[in-house]
């Protein structure tokens, strides 16, 4: 995601985003297109208010520069499409982009340090969530982006998921208030299957969700546990959370992404 920085000290399928910060110190550039995500390098007052003016969408960028940092392999998709997306960028703008290579431990354990400093960069990869990109923006590190999303249209691309990722109120906490960020990509989680176990029971290898549940209740006839995965890494809350969202309803989710309601972790969502 897209995330603007404020001057105030001197996947089965799992889509996952994460996000960018901007200082608001520097002037309008433009906008990228990068996998459907659009992203503006912007803004004019650093301001965390809902309002963020009016955003001008023809700015002539010519003589000036965007420090960007993200944490991507060079060699990657990730890293490749942002190669291109800078080269893109520079093209349409006139602007010039000053890339620095992060770590993501180093970004994820500095960043409110960074933001907070006269050493910030025009922009920063960032995960999303209430304890990272919430944090930053309820202490005032993070320029709002109503304007750029409104300028450019962000909230008729973006996904309701998505955007519920990408907002923010007073407190930090996502799904409503101002926009923060902008997801710049989806990513799939995959995972593997024992070909010689399906071989034996005679179960079809599955090639589209449908035959994936028929495959894991036959395993499950034969009193064979069809799915497991690592208690020790990160995958699993995202195989809980996707199995939760098979049952749960728009209520449950937003209760359990906001905090405004009690969530009944021994309810039916997620109970199998």
């Amino acid at each position: 995601m897209f995330w603007s920085r404020t001057n105030i000290g001197g996947a089965l399928e799992d889509r996952q985003t994460r996000r960018y910060a901007m200082r608001s110190t520097r002037c309008a550039l433009g906008a990228v297109m990068l996998a459907g995500a659009l992203a503006m390098s912007a803004c004019g007052g650093s301001s965390t208010s809902s309002d963020s003016g009016d955003v001008d969408t023809n700015v002539d960028g010519k003589g000036r520069t965007l420090t960007l940092w993200h944490y991507e392999d060079e060699s990657s998709a990730m890293g490749v499409a942002w190669a291109a997306a800078i080269e893109e960028f520079e093209k349409e703008t006139g602007a010039k982009v000053e890339f620095e290579a992060k770590a993501f431990e180093q970004v994820r354990t500095t960043a409110s340090q960074v933001l907070n400093s006269d050493k910030a960069p025009d922009l920063m990869e960032y995960n999303k969530g209430n304890a990272t990109a919430g944090l930053l923006a309820s202490q005032g590190l993070l320029t709002n982006l109503d304007g750029a999303v409104e300028a450019y249209q962000w909230d008729d691309k973006l996904a309701p998921s998505l955007q519920t990722t990408a907002t923010y109120d007073d407190k930090g906490v996502m799904g409503s208030g101002g926009y923060f960020g902008i997801p710049n990509y989806g990513e799939y989680v995959e995972f593997y299957y024992n070909e010689d176990l399906f071989e034996k029971h005679g179960v079809k290898v599955p090639t589209t969700f449908a035959e994936l549940e028929e495959a894991m209740a036959a395993f499950e006839a034969k009193g064979i546990t069809p799915l497991a995965e690592s208690a020790a890494e990160y995958p699993l809350g995202q195989l809980w959370y996707q199995l939760a969202m098979t049952k749960a309803d728009r209520d449950w989710v937003t209760a359990y992404q906001t905090y405004t309601e009690k969530v009944d972790f021994t309810g039916p969502e997620i109970s199998y």
